[in-house]
């Protein structure tokens, strides 16, 4: 078979219910705990379904054999149990990994974090509260409350804000919503560029957000997104810039123009150039829009150009809001199809359409899958859903999936 075309809605919805089948599988399981020891809260960059939160008690970034865990649910709700936990809890890390943003529907690949509040509940999770982390753990605040107004004051909001849901403030309170995605975007895509060879995703991710936070330190007065990532001292800190700057304002257009549906639409799209920048490795948001322009034959009206240079555009807005409603979609198989059935795993979770590069699936490279391979299998659902495979089985995916 040349092609094949697929219903976009029937993908998602067969995906979300075949992550909560292999979450059931591995020994997750979201919502609520029988345990009084919970903590509670959302998981939010979109809600995040699906994702892997943990009680970080070494503080090493990573899920641990004996570190509490569980996942979200479809609305990035989690209760974790730490019953077997001795000590107290108040101030380490709540961790989030992987899943599905639910607002672009693209796996996340991005890492966030919490300090845990002495309430224990109402645990918000976002870009913002990673950075709140972020300070606490190198030192660059006395403690939380003092972490929370640095950061507040560096980015214009209030301290309440901070532990506030973006989505569920959307229409009373944009700006947490834009600011947060913005950063995240600029967050992973400074990772990818200032990657080192061998170094997990994580970890370079951890990387960039200690940039920020020490930015943040020495911010006196508000600035917004784009120039708090200008400032750090990293490589494509302009083209990070840009991308922040983009995605706040072209979010705020679908916002403008149509809510939260609009928003979406907006952010998924520039998820697609970020992706793109960092899949090539050119951190320049022109070259990777007129990419995807040409791919989807738009090549006269450049909806993803003239998002990322007129991010105020309605038109682009409406005409990427056009391209992501098509409910049918025909695309071609690879020339090389020897990982496609082993493959077909992957798609259950991630909508690829079982075409295109990894990196629409996972938001990393080959050399970070692997790494799978040497995790405890209970680490995470990638971790055991990649010991499944032999090394030359893992490969062929990879080769497939990055045509």
């Amino acid at each position: 078979m040349s092609h094949i075309t697929l219903n976009k809605k029937k993908l998602s919805t067969l995906a979300l219910a075949a992550t909560a089948v292999l979450l059931t599988a591995c020994g997750g399981g979201g919502g609520g705990s029988g345990s009084a020891n919970a903590l509670s809260g959302v998981a939010v960059d979109g809600y995040l379904q699906g994702a892997t939160v943990f009680l970080d008690m070494n503080r090493n970034g990573v899920l641990d054999a004996g570190e509490p865990s569980t996942v979200t649910d479809l609305n990035g709700r989690y209760a974790l149990d730490y019953s077997g936990v001795t000590g107290a809890i108040t101030g380490l890390p709540v961790v989030v990994t992987g899943g599905v943003d639910s607002d672009t529907g693209f796996a996340f690949a991005g890492k966030l974090s919490a300090p845990v509040d002495a309430a224990k509940q109402a645990q918000v999770v976002t870009p913002l509260t990673t950075l709140v982390d972020a300070m606490v753990a190198q030192g660059l605040a006395a403690d939380v409350a003092s972490a929370k107004q640095k950061v507040a004051t560096a980015l214009g909001l209030t301290v309440d804000q901070l532990s506030t849901d973006p989505v569920a403030a959307i229409a009373s309170n944009p700006g947490i919503y834009t600011k947060a995605v913005a950063l995240q975007r600029s967050i992973q895509m400074l990772a990818s560029a200032n990657a080192v060879s061998g170094e997990a995703s994580h970890e370079s991710q951890e990387r960039v957000i200690r940039a920020l936070a020490t930015a943040i330190r020495s911010q006196t007065s508000a600035v917004d997104v784009s120039q708090l990532v200008a400032s750090v001292p990293l490589s494509s800190s302009t083209a990070a810039q840009q991308l922040a700057t983009a995605v706040t304002n072209s979010v705020r257009t679908g916002l403008d123009l149509s809510g939260h549906d609009g928003a979406k639409a907006a952010l998924r799209a520039m998820d697609e150039v970020r992706t793109r920048m960092e899949s090539d490795k050119n951190y320049n948001l022109s070259t990777a829009a007129n990419k995807i322009d040409t791919e989807r034959g738009k090549t006269t009206s450049r909806p993803y150009y003239q998002l990322t240079q007129n991010s105020s555009s309605t038109a682009a807005v409406n005409t990427i809001r056009n391209i992501a409603g098509n409910t049918g979609t025909t695309l071609t198989q690879p020339t090389n199809t020897t990982g496609r059935l082993l493959a077909s795993n992957c798609f259950q979770c991630h909508g690829t359409g079982g075409v295109g590069g990894f990196d629409r699936i996972r938001g990393g490279n080959a050399t970070e899958i692997r790494e799978y391979l040497s995790r405890s299998a209970n680490s995470s659902i990638m971790a055991a859903h990649a010991q499944g495979y032999t090394t030359a089985q893992l490969n062929a995916i990879i080769t497939y999936l990055q045509q």
